[in-house]
C-alpha cells in the first residue's frame, strides 16, 4: 500500500493498482486521468482497478515511452478512448512500440543493461499515435486537473514530470523509491541532465514526490541527495 498525501485542494492522487511501474489515477470532480500504463500483463489489472473504482480514463500522460510505463497506451486509447499525452523526444519511439534501454547509474545495474540490450526485442510494445505532443509544458485543464506536466529528460530524452495542485509531483523514472537510502534512480540515459531535472523539480516546490517504482519520496529526501551529487 502506497500511502500518498491529500494535495489538500481537492485533487485526489492514487495508485491505481499494483504492476510493473507504478500507475497513479488522478481525479478532479469526477474526471480521470491515469499516468503511466504499465506493461501488457498488468492489461488485466488495469482492467479490473478502473472497473471496481468506477474510473474512466480520459487521457493517458507518460512520463516516459519505456515499455513497463507504456506497453498498455494503444490499448487505453483504442479501450476508453483516452488522448495520450508524450514530449516530442519519444514521439516516435512511442508510434514504433520501441525504446532502447537507458544506462545504467552503479556498477551493477550497468551490468543488467547489457544483458538487457540482447534483448531488446522483448521488450517492445503495442505502438501507439500520440494525441498530443508538446515540447516544454502540457496543461491538464484541458481535462479537467489543476496542474500542468513539464519536460525533465536525464533518466530518457522525452521524460515528463505532472505537477497537482502546485503540491504532488509525478515524476516516473527520474526519481526512484526502491532503492535503499537514495531516491536517485539506477538507470539514466544522461546524468548531468537529470540533475538539471533534479533541480526543475526542486524548484516547483512539490511537498511529495510519486516515482515510477516504489514509495514517494519527500522534498527533503531529494535535495539531501541533490546537494551531494551536484
Amino acid at each position: 500500500m502506497i500511502d500518498i498525501p491529500d494535495t489538500g485542494k481537492g485533487t485526489s492522487v492514487i495508485r491505481l493498482t499494483p504492476a510493473r511501474c507504478n500507475i497513479f489515477a488522478v481525479t478532479r470532480n469526477e474526471r480521470t486521468i491515469l499516468v503511466d500504463t504499465g506493461i501488457s500483463f498488468d492489461r488485466s489489472r488495469v482492467e479490473l482497478a478502473l472497473e471496481r473504482k468506477k474510473l474512466i480514463p480520459e487521457a493517458v500522460i507518460l512520463t516516459h515511452t519505456h515499455f513497463d510505463h507504456a506497453g498498455n497506451a494503444a490499448w487505453l486509447q483504442r479501450e476508453y478512448g483516452a488522448e495520450v499525452v508524450v514530449q516530442e523526444a519519444e514521439n516516435e519511439m512511442l508510434a514504433a512500440g520501441d525504446m532502447p534501454i537507458p544506462r545504467g547509474t552503479y556498477p551493477f545495474t550497468r551490468g543488467l543493461v547489457n544483458i538487457g540490450r540482447k534483448m531488446q526485442p522483448a521488450f517492445r510494445y503495442d505502438p501507439c499515435v500520440a494525441d498530443h505532443v508538446f515540447t516544454d509544458r502540457f496543461d491538464l485543464n484541458r481535462f479537467g486537473i489543476n496542474g500542468f506536466v513539464i519536460h525533465t529528460p536525464g533518466h530518457s530524452p522525452g521524460g515528463s514530470t505532472l505537477i497537482i495542485d502546485d503540491t504532488v509531483a509525478i515524476a516516473g523514472d527520474s526519481v526512484i523509491g526502491t532503492m535503499p537510502g537514495s531516491p536517485f534512480p539506477p538507470f539514466a540515459d544522461d546524468v548531468s541532465v537529470l540533475m538539471e531535472t533534479w533541480k526543475k523539480i526542486i524548484d516547483t516546490g512539490c511537498r511529495t514526490i510519486l516515482p515510477g517504482h516504489g514509495k514517494p519520496v519527500s522534498m527533503e529526501e531529494m535535495i539531501l541527495e541533490y546537494n551531494k551529487r551536484k
